[in-house]
């Protein structure tokens, strides 16, 4: 029987921080998917369950992909620094 071996401590503040730029990647595709469903409901007048799901859908998995891109190309906790570091101007 084999024994566990424990861990190594990981940062949690590096994994959280990481964790909320992943979601907040994919999430901010997914209100794309979502303004677009909108739209298209409105225009149609009509409820379509099928083309809620396919927009919806395809729009978190275009979230997924970008979000897997920035984690292995710009790294996750740097992309959240960069973002961190724009200036917003205030109207």
């Amino acid at each position: 029987m084999k024994t566990a071996l424990p861990l190594k401590h990981l940062p949690v503040k590096k994994i959280m921080i990481a964790t909320y730029t992943w979601l907040r990647i994919t999430l901010s595709y997914c209100v794309v998917g979502a303004v677009i469903t909108t739209l298209l409901s409105a225009y149609i007048q009509n409820v379509n369950l099928f083309a809620i799901t396919l927009i919806m859908a395809s729009f978190l998995g275009i979230g997924v992909y970008k979000a897997e891109l920035t984690r292995r190309y710009t790294g996750l906790n740097s992309y959240f620094v960069k973002l961190s570091q724009q200036k917003h101007q205030n109207f």
